[in-house]
């Protein structure tokens, strides 16, 4: 039997450069989902300010110099103490709840091994941004999900197309020609520089360590 989900602090192992990704992506999805999070314990400018210090710092010491490299070290304690925070937080308001975990950009976790089940299907949406050769693509919050694949193809796509094994996509004989794929933790992406005036059809899927979640319904959107 499947037992209750706790937020997964696993976050705390990626490296900085992850760290400011993942920081990213809990901003944006707390800051869509204001009614389910009201009331941080960490107010989310006080998140966007450590998570951007961080990138920052991490961005200063790529340069090898010591004082920067000490400078990156002090910002990503602060980091994690704050990140750490937020999680105690939002396990409160979900209350073993994975759909609300994940509408915080956190994942969850539980004392299994693995996820008791895959994903579910995606719920996609897609649109023409107002930049050339652009295309807006995302999905609603996605349970037990630990990384999005989207794709954009010229070319149709049936749902037995894709597959994602070992962290590579693999690809069936439904896609043809030239494919734009993000992989992400984030549910919310845009594909650019597409060929304005094409077709291109828009899929994601939700793996976790269980497997792959079904594909998406395909939508169809002509690049600006």
């Amino acid at each position: 039997m499947e037992r209750t989900a706790k937020v997964s602090l696993d976050f705390i192992t990626l490296n900085p450069t992850q760290k400011g990704v993942f920081g990213d992506n809990v901003i944006a999805e707390m800051t869509d989902h204001p009614t389910v999070f009201p009331t941080p314990d960490v107010p989310l400018t006080e998140l966007t300010t450590v998570n951007d210090d961080l990138k920052l710092k991490t961005q200063q010491a790529l340069s090898g110099d010591k004082e920067r490299i000490l400078e990156r070290d002090e910002a990503e304690k602060k980091w994690d103490d704050l990140f750490r925070k937020e999680a105690q937080y939002v396990d409160r308001i979900a209350d073993g709840n994975k759909l609300v975990i994940a509408q915080s950009g956190y994942h969850s976790t539980s004392t299994e091994v693995h996820p008791a089940e895959k994903p579910g299907q995606a719920d996609l949406d897609a649109w023409g941004n107002k930049g050339k050769g652009s295309i807006h693509a995302e999905i609603k919050p996605l349970a037990k999900v630990r990384g999005i694949v989207f794709v954009a193809s010229p070319s149709p796509i049936d749902s037995s197309s894709l597959s994602l094994k070992n962290g590579q996509l693999r690809i069936g004989k439904g896609v043809a020609g030239d494919m734009e794929v993000i992989l992400t933790t984030k549910r919310k992406v845009d594909f650019q520089g597409l060929v304005s005036g094409t077709t291109y059809y828009i899929a994601a899927l939700g793996f976790n360590a269980s497997g792959v979640g079904d594909i998406s319904t395909v939508i169809d959107v002509v690049a600006p």
